[in-house]
């Protein structure tokens, strides 16, 4: 099991919580989800998966859920 973090721009709300963590779960590798929401900066997205993913593959999957970056 992979327990990975990720930070993520672009969070202002509970719904954008929820977008990412619904569009993340439909990841096949992916099991849990869980994101601390700064909508100053950067949220950390935790992912828990049975391989790794890249920050691509989590970009992609963000692609037109919303304005949603994955940084550094």
């Amino acid at each position: 099991m992979a327990e990975q973090t990720f930070s993520v721009t672009g969070l202002h709300c509970q719904g954008c919580v929820e977008t990412i963590t619904t569009a993340l779960t439909a990841l096949k590798p992916v099991t849990a989800v869980s994101i601390d929401l700064d909508t100053e900066s950067a949220s950390a997205v935790h992912v828990s998966s049975t391989t790794g993913l890249t920050a691509e593959q989590v970009q992609t999957a963000l692609k037109g859920e919303g304005n949603f970056t994955v940084v550094g």
